[in-house]
């Protein structure tokens, strides 16, 4: 029978192992914490007054859109709105007087086949990239998907105010928005229209 020499094993590499990696997820929550909290409060507080021109802004540059497929803008208007669960302040990082809306316009135009359809797409495509601006193609929905078949262009104009046309997520039908991004200013928008 041969017999082992009786080495005198200690646990701390083990415990230290378990230590450090303890250490390691703590500190990482830790961070992740930290990002999600500044990401959230970040961002300049715009005066009531700013907020307002960033309103127009974001109309306007929805409109400009509808009018490069030669539509009427206020004919064809669907919807004003300010609410994003995403764009609110969960962590209280605002101060009083501070609060946050998305401004988001959307037109419902109205095309007479999937081929004029995607001529619009092609026109909005050619206008913001004569203007430098950055394009980016949006996949048509699958098939048996509300909008089939039907691809979309979206890009971040002026003021950084996003522009789309896209079939609506709900409904499939074609929706051009100009959504003007989370923003944190000073007192309660009442109306907006």
């Amino acid at each position: 029978m041969t017999t082992r020499p009786r080495t005198r094993c200690s646990p701390a590499p083990a415990l230290f192992g378990r230590r450090r990696t303890r250490a390691l997820i703590a500190g990482g929550a830790v961070l992740l914490a930290g990002a999600l909290t500044q990401g959230c409060a970040g961002g300049r507080v715009m005066a009531e007054s700013e907020f307002r021109e960033h309103l127009r802004l974001t109309e306007e540059a929805g409109e400009d859109a509808v009018r490069r497929l030669g539509m009427d803008p206020s004919s064809i208007v669907d919807t004003h709105e300010m609410a994003n669960s995403s764009c609110k302040d969960e962590f209280g990082a605002d101060g009083d007087g501070v609060t946050r809306d998305q401004p988001r316009v959307t037109w419902a135009p109205h095309f007479e086949s999937r081929a004029a359809y995607r001529a619009a797409v092609d026109t909005l495509r050619e206008a913001w990239s004569a203007q430098d601006l950055t394009v980016e193609d949006i996949p048509a929905p699958g098939k048996g998907e509300r909008g089939a078949g039907l691809p979309g262009v979206r890009t971040k104009g002026d003021h950084d105010v996003e522009l789309s046309l896209r079939p609506d997520w709900y409904t499939g039908e074609p929706t051009l928005t100009a959504d003007g991004g989370c923003v944190r200013h000073r007192g309660y928008l009442v109306d907006w229209e």
